[in-house]
């Protein structure tokens, strides 16, 4: 027996869960940004990490209006649904719709419209399936949206859509959209229960008709929260390309936090133009072999490789050749061990950590076995109403040189305050205790410039694209404004574009960073 309906069709047939099982599909790890410093800027990063966020989550407008939808579907259901139900009520609207109770084949067609009700849906001009086999057939263009909690968020258009909700398998041709965080398309996209295949794709996270950067590939395979391998991969700016790789392997585990497969490119007055560019290879399980190639226009060639091992107990590194801090100070590590290890505590608001390095450094013409440890704690920020916050850190460290046998240790504290004003100023206030810094350490690397300071700075949004920072350094013990460095960021694209302005110091510099809009 066939019938046609017009308009809705509220049968409860699982045909939605044709969003292409996007539970499998991965969440792309965030990259969060650290400013450089020396006037405690980087207490605003929050900033510009919440507004990367704002713009990596949000949703698209059909994404938007499927949420709106299935509100209303669930404010009409007749009583609650239960967590276990199995199908989901579903709703099919359409101007034709034909449906056979004994065979469990269907028919929908024009301006096609099926909504399942926990945040999954396909649109086409023409669907067909059967609800026994579980299979749905798309012939033409369809276009499949998932808002579902818990699982990917999926806006993607393609063709020839074949998928059995039942077996969780099926493919569809010529496809692109958003899964995620990535902007993703290929020929063909597989769809297995733990994996996903891209057949002659390209992924980023710029969305832009030729993106500012991304990967292309033979073949991408995606294995949620584990990994992304790339086979045959060519990774590009623009339509320039700037590298290839027979396998690449991207480390997307929550607790990982992987290196971009591309250059980062920055200008300062004191090294010029500088190209850097990391590779990851991994070794073993959470053991990475990381060489990195620097080059600079004033400086020369210089590289650094770094044997790294991650686990539950925190991360080991053997550590090689030249690396620059936050003040673009050198120092060459020949070797060095370095450890880190953080934790937070679940029920209250305190988390601790330890650090230590261990190694001969140079620089300088000074050559030292340096030893240094070091052992924090720290407390969340502190709500203090009206957009405030208070927030405290302390530690204890030891550091050691054989170079002239010197030895400093004591405790080390700060308290911050932050007030954000409105949605485009915010300010902040700091003072800190340095037991290492700039005055007594053999090294004039990693450490505080000032025994006691005062900090302070604001953060105001110019305009969509714009923001403009500025941070100063009281040194307590000298009486002397120290430094005063001003921030300008806009964004482009894709790319975002950081000049930093030491007045004090009378030097600058610029840096290119990827960003996920």
């Amino acid at each position: 027996m066939k019938m046609m309906v017009r308009c809705v069709f509220p049968r409860r047939i699982v045909l939605l869960t044709v969003a292409f099982a996007a539970s499998c599909l991965p969440s792309a790890a965030f990259a969060e940004y650290h400013s450089s410093t020396d006037t405690a800027a980087d207490v605003l990063d929050y900033i510009e990490n919440e507004r990367r966020a704002a713009r990596e989550n949000r949703l698209s407008e059909a994404q938007e209006q499927l949420v709106r939808d299935t509100a209303a579907m669930q404010a009409h259901l007749r009583q609650p649904m239960e967590d276990h139900l199995k199908p989901l009520p579903t709703a099919f609207e359409g101007d034709e719709l034909f449906y056979d109770q004994v065979t469990g084949e269907f028919f929908a067609r024009g301006s096609v419209k099926v909504t399942e009700i926990d945040n999954r849906r396909v649109l086409s001009d023409e669907i067909k399936g059967n609800a026994l086999t579980q299979d749905v057939v798309v012939e033409n263009e369809a276009h499949i949206l998932q808002v579902t909690p818990g699982m990917a968020r999926v806006d993607v258009h393609g063709w020839k859509l074949s998928y059995n909700y039942g077996t969780g398998i099926g493919k569809v041709e010529d496809a692109s959209g958003k899964v995620n965080r990535q902007y993703i398309s290929g020929k063909r996209i597989e769809v297995y229960p733990d994996r996903v295949i891209i057949h002659e794709g390209r992924a980023t996270k710029c969305h832009a008709k030729t993106p500012d950067y991304s990967v292309s590939a033979e073949r991408i395979e995606i294995y949620p929260n584990d990994k992304i391998v790339f086979y045959n991969s060519d990774f590009w700016l623009k339509k320039t390309r700037v590298g290839h790789r027979d396998k690449y392997t991207a480390d997307i585990r929550p607790d990982h936090k992987d290196m971009p497969p591309f250059p980062s490119v920055k200008y300062t007055k004191s090294d010029g133009l500088i190209i850097e560019q990391d590779f990851t290879l991994p070794v073993a399980e959470r053991l990475d072999f990381i060489p990195t190639l620097l080059v600079s226009t004033k400086k020369g060639v210089h590289g650094k490789a770094e044997l790294r091992y991650g686990g539950h107990y925190g991360t080991l590194s053997l550590q090689y050749g030249y690396w620059q801090d936050n003040d673009d100070r050198w120092i060459r590590r020949e070797p060095s061990l370095h450890y880190e290890f953080g934790y937070h505590f679940k029920d209250v608001p305190i988390g601790w950590g330890i650090k230590a390095d261990h190694g001969r450094w140079y620089n300088d013409g000074i050559k030292s076995t340096h030893t240094y440890g070091k052992i924090g704690v720290y407390h969340d920020p502190i709500p203090l109403g009206n957009g405030a916050a208070l927030s405290f850190a302390a530690d204890y460290s030891v550091t050691k040189e054989s170079y002239d046998r010197s030895r400093i240790s004591g405790f080390s504290w700060s308290a911050t305050l932050v007030k954000k004003f409105n949605d485009r100023l915010a300010a902040y206030g700091k003072y800190s205790y340095a037991q290492v810094y700039a005055g007594n350490s053999l090294f004039y690397y990693d450490v505080a410039d000032y025994h006691r300071a005062l900090y302070t700075g604001f953060s105001y949004q110019l305009t969509e694209r714009d923001r403009f920072v500025c941070g100063t350094a009281y040194d307590i013990d000298r009486r002397t404004l120290g430094d005063v460095d001003y921030y300008w960021y806009h964004d482009m694209h894709c790319v975002q574009l950081v000049t930093r302005y030491r007045a004090k110091r009378d030097s600058w510099s610029v840096r290119l960073n990827f960003t996920p809009w």
